[in-house]
Order: C-alpha cells, then sequence, then structure tokens
C-alpha cells in the first residue's frame, strides 16, 4: 500500500509571494504623485500659515476657500501613501509654515502595509516636522465605509498609537476627526461619496472640528 502526502503551501508563504510580486508589478508611485511632487517643487509662493498633508481626502479640499483669511499650502496628493510624504519632505519644508496638520494611512493599508511599518513612517514624518519647529497636528486618519471595512481594523491601532504619540510632546496634537464623521466604527454614508472621499457635508465637519487649531496661538 502506498501513501501519498498531500503538503499545502503554507499561508504566510503564499502572502510573501503576492506582496513582492506586487511591489514589482506596480509602479511605487503614480505619474500623478511625480507630477504634484514637482508642481510644489516648483511653485508656490511662501511663506504660508498652515500646510496640510495627505492623499486624496487633503487633495480634494480647496482649504484656502474654507480658512479664507488664513495663507494656506495644500500639499496633499491623490493616491499616497506615508513613504510617498517621507519623499517629498523638501516641498512640505519650502512652504515656511508654522503648522503642518496630516492625514494619511488609509493607501498604505490599501497595499497590505501593516500598522507597525505605516506608525514607523507616520512617527518619521511627525519626527522630522517637529524638528523644523512646526506645530503638527495629526488628524486622525479617517475610517472607511462599509465598502472597504477591510481596511478599519488597521485604521484603528494606527490611530491608537497616534494618539499616543501626541502626547509625549507639547509640540504635537491629535485631533479625532472620526468622533464626528464616523458611525459604529464606519464611516457615515451621510459624509462620503464612495465609502472613502467626503462630500461638502463632509469637509463642513472637518472644518469645525479644526478650526480651533487653525487659529490657536500656543
Amino acid at each position: 500500500m502506498v501513501t501519498i502526502q498531500y503538503k499545502i503551501f503554507p499561508y504566510q508563504q503564499v502572502k510573501l509571494i503576492v506582496q513582492t510580486i506586487s511591489s514589482i508589478t506596480s509602479p511605487r508611485h503614480s505619474d500623478y504623485f511625480f507630477h504634484k511632487k514637482s508642481f510644489f517643487e516648483q511653485h508656490g509662493n511662501p511663506p504660508y500659515d498652515v500646510v496640510f498633508i495627505g492623499d486624496s481626502l487633503i487633495d480634494d479640499a480647496d482649504w484656502q476657500d474654507l480658512f479664507p483669511s488664513v495663507r494656506i499650502a495644500n500639499r496633499g496628493i491623490k493616491g499616497d501613501r506615508t513613504d510617498g510624504v517621507l519623499n517629498r519632505l523638501e516641498s512640505i519644508y519650502s512652504t515656511s509654515a508654522s503648522k503642518a496638520f496630516i492625514m494619511i494611512g488609509i493607501n498604505d493599508f490599501s497595499f497590505g502595509t501593516n500598522a507597525n511599518d505605516v506608525f514607523r513612517n507616520y512617527k518619521t514624518i511627525v519626527d522630522k516636522l517637529v524638528a523644523r519647529k512646526m506645530e503638527v497636528y495629526i488628524q486622525s486618519t479617517i475610517l472607511a465605509g462599509k465598502q472597504r471595512n477591510a481596511v478599519n481594523k488597521k485604521i484603528i491601532i494606527l490611530n491608537k498609537r497616534l494618539q499616543h504619540l501626541a502626547k509625549q510632546k507639547k509640540s504635537i496634537t491629535y485631533i479625532n476627526l472620526n468622533t464626528s464623521l464616523s458611525k459604529n466604527s464606519l464611516l457615515n454614508e451621510k459624509y462620503t461619496r464612495d465609502g472613502t472621499h467626503l462630500n461638502g457635508d463632509g469637509y463642513a465637519i472637518w472644518k469645525e472640528l479644526i478650526k480651533p487649531y487653525i487659529f490657536y496661538n500656543r
């Protein structure tokens, strides 16, 4: 009698192979990223009072219209991740802004990055901004709607670590956007157009949450 052994390929090894292939076949950053990065490096009219940093949720808003009395530089790029921000810090420093409002993270998780690696990048960004004498306002990474609920567990972990980070230095403030934008640990459908990006009502809520910090002088 012949016994045949069937061996199932370990899940973790399969996952590693998939991630490796993905990193090879997928561009590290989009053409839009490089276009915006180049634009930021060549244009602008500093000094600004405030700089907003992040992905499409930052990029999509006209922060200058929301706060017309404040000189604001929008340094959001659609699809960007924490490693992208690290690659374009010079265009953020060059704004000469005294305040930096940052909100990013969901795209990292969409690429399969774990919460520890995202937090490591995020902390490096914050530390470098603080070293430039900026007041840093960490805005909680906004939860996704039910369409992308799978990423919310990682977002919650990241936000807890960011909140703890902000408690360690006076120059860092944590602003919890999800208290008003989310419901039952999901982005509230009233404030989103697709489960990720905000509509006008969502940005109105966001504006009111950060307004005291925009005008606050330490």
